[in-house]
Parts: structure tokens; C-alpha cells; sequence
């Protein structure tokens, strides 16, 4: 009687008539066989073809992982806007307008103050008077708004409500490339020298430059500036502030002479300021030149019984926008 030698731990396997099984299929068949654990010790080989698959699995997981977090992370987030309601009060001309607003991801920041806030009727202006809001649930937001639109408000008015709000979508690590983030806002504007009888005034414009990153600091320069009315450069600046850094993120522009127009009502919609400011910050890579417009800043004009016209910026400030430059081309 023959007998067979085991290959692992070499005891003799008597032999057997029994029929062999049929061969596995190919897609069922191990890539490796490990030897027993009391028989000869795997090779090098052998582990390494036994492994590879649970490596490749976990780094396939991980690359389905990561490629899922970046699709997230820059979806693009669209906000809904639904009117409630528009009540505009015909005396004073100042609109009411309701809205309900769907945050379509709790990673999608809306800010409703109202120096965030821009509105327009097509092509008629308009300046923020009030905003408020209140959470309704965690996706949606009961937000309000009052404003006071260019024209008689006794009118039809048949145009595209146009509003803008500040919004972010929080990515991670984006506390570093936002750190040097600068907004642009026209706060104040003052009317001096003028009266009913004098066609021309000076006009003073405060600017104020904002960082959302608490401890950025914010210096800037007026290097030069032009007020226009519609298409019309109607004065430049004659004063800028005095030094060639201010410590602080305010400063003022004085437009000597501006011509008075002939004003409908008490409002000028249609005055732009075009300025470049030199800035300076503590945020790395980020001291160069501001390209700024100002377009659409509402001046309300009043007069006293001394016959004293007085013009200031009606509503919120109005946000500039800019464009930045590492140096003069």
C-alpha cells in the first residue's frame, strides 16, 4: 500500500478511494494558502499576496472618503427666497416686504444685519432702512426688510426685486484664507456750505474698511477719487487724509464745489464715487492697492427755516465694491 507524505508536518496520509472534489470556480478560488499554524512558517510572498487585498480595500474606502468630503465641501448652495407678503406705505414711500428664506445646508452662514443688505427695483434705486429676522426652524429664517425705492410710490411699479445678502459656506481651513478678507462700506456722507441760493456745496464721504476675523487690522490710504452723477465726473477729491498711513479703517474724502442739482424731492439716487486706496494690514499678503466703486449712494437733503440745506446718506452704509492689487500696473 502506497502512502502520501504531507508537505506541512511530514505524517503519512493513507490513501483513499473517495472521488477528489470538482476544481472551485476562478472566482471562488483563494489567491493564497496559507499553510496551517503548526506547519511550516508563510513566506514573504505569500503574506504579501494574502495582505495586498485588505490594503487596497482600506485605501479604496479612503479615496471614496475623501473624494465624497471635497464634493461636499464645494457644492454649490443656492438659498430660496420666498415673499410673504409687500405692504408699501404711500406717504412715506418706504416698502415692507416679507420673506421666508430656506438655508439649503447648516454649513451655509446667511448674515441678515442690514449694512449686509442691498436692494434695487430693476433699475431703480433703493436705500435699506431696517432689517430684522427670526429662526423659524433649523433651515428656515423669517426675514424682513425695509427700504425706500426711487420714484412716487403712488405709481404702478411692475420691476425685479433685486436683494443681496452677505452669505458664507463654511469650508475647513478657510480661517486662514479668510483672514485678510476686507469689506468696503460708504458710512456717512455730510453736505457743507450750501444754502437755497447757492448752486454749489462741499461733500464730505466717509469710508470704512472692515475685517470679519477679529484682529485684523486695517490701515488705509485715499490716493485719489472722483464723485460722479449717472456717466458725469462732476469733482475730484482735494483733500485726502494727511499721512501716508492712517492707523485705523476709517477715512473721509472732501469733494469741494459739487453743483447742486435740481432735486427730485429730497433725494439724490444717482451719485457714485470711483476711489483707489492704498492698504496696508497685519494679515500676510495682503498690502497692496484697492480699486473701489460706490455705486448708488442715496443723499437725503433737507432744508431748516434759516434756509440752510443740509444733505446726509439715507439708510444703511452702502457696500463698495473692489478690486485688490498687489501693486500699480
Amino acid at each position: 500500500m502506497a502512502f502520501q507524505i504531507n508537505p506541512y508536518n511530514e505524517y503519512p496520509i493513507p490513501p483513499t478511494s473517495a472521488t477528489p472534489p470538482p476544481p472551485r470556480r476562478w472566482w471562488s478560488r483563494p489567491i493564497v494558502t496559507m499553510p496551517p499554524t503548526n506547519g511550516r512558517k508563510a513566506t514573504c510572498m505569500e503574506t504579501t499576496v494574502c495582505v495586498t487585498p485588505f490594503c487596497a480595500a482600506i485605501f479604496t474606502i479612503i479615496a471614496v472618503c475623501v473624494y465624497l468630503f471635497h464634493f461636499v465641501d464645494n457644492a454649490h448652495c443656492d438659498a430660496k427666497f420666498v415673499i410673504q407678503s409687500i405692504a408699501v406705505s404711500p406717504s412715506s414711500a418706504t416698502w415692507h416686504v416679507d420673506f421666508l428664506v430656506k438655508n439649503p445646508s447648516p454649513r451655509f452662514a446667511i448674515y441678515y444685519k442690514g449694512d449686509e443688505t442691498d436692494v434695487s427695483l430693476g433699475l431703480l434705486s433703493a436705500a435699506v432702512l431696517n432689517t430684522s429676522h427670526e429662526r423659524k426652524s433649523p433651515s428656515h429664517t423669517a426675514f424682513s426688510v425695509d427700504f425706500l425705492a426711487e420714484g412716487n410710490p403712488n405709481d404702478a411699479v411692475s420691476e425685479q426685486l433685486d436683494i443681496k445678502l452677505r452669505a458664507k459656506h463654511k469650508s475647513y481651513g478657510d480661517d486662514y484664507d479668510n483672514a485678510g478678507h476686507i469689506d468696503l462700506f460708504a458710512n456717512s456722507v455730510s453736505v457743507s456750505n450750501a444754502n437755497a441760493n447757492v448752486s454749489a456745496a462741499d461733500w464730505t464721504i466717509g469710508f470704512v474698511a472692515r475685517s470679519p476675523v477679529t484682529g485684523c487690522e486695517v490701515s488705509i490710504h485715499t490716493l485719489n477719487s472722483r464723485l460722479l452723477r449717472g456717466s458725469e465726473v462732476i469733482s475730484k477729491s482735494s483733500s485726502p487724509s494727511a499721512g501716508y498711513f492712517v492707523t485705523g479703517d476709517k477715512t473721509e474724502v472732501v469733494f469741494e464745489k459739487v453743483v447742486m442739482p435740481k432735486v427730485i424731492g429730497d433725494v439724490i439716487w444717482d451719485s457714485r464715487v470711483e476711489i483707489m486706496f492704498a492698504m496696508n494690514t497685519n494679515a500676510r499678503y495682503l498690502n497692496g492697492f484697492l480699486m473701489a466703486a460706490c455705486p448708488a449712494i442715496p443723499v437725503k437733503f433737507t432744508t431748516d427755516q434759516a434756509g440752510k440745506v443740509m444733505g446726509s446718506l439715507l439708510g444703511n452704509v452702502k457696500r463698495c465694491d473692489y478690486i485688490f492689487q498687489k501693486q500699480l500696473a
